[in-house]
């Protein structure tokens, strides 16, 4: 099953701005709007797949969401 998280926790400001659009509510910027992104070097995100493939769901189990930064 596919997600468009739009909230503060698994969502991007992009999708919560898109929905907001969508809906006809005001763009809402959180703090001061200079807030930057978390960024995470290339070899921990790949770690971070080698082990999500190794610790796979097997056949009928959810799948399991993985947060790099958290």
């Amino acid at each position: 099953i596919n997600r468009f998280d739009y909230d503060g926790d698994y969502g991007t400001v992009l999708n919560r701005f898109l929905i907001q659009a969508a809906i006809g509510y005001p763009i809402t910027v959180h703090g001061t709007g200079g807030q930057t992104r978390a960024f995470i070097h290339i070899q921990d995100s790949v770690r971070c797949i080698e082990l999500a493939i190794k610790d796979a769901p097997k056949a009928g189990e959810r799948v399991k969401i993985f947060n790099q930064m958290t």
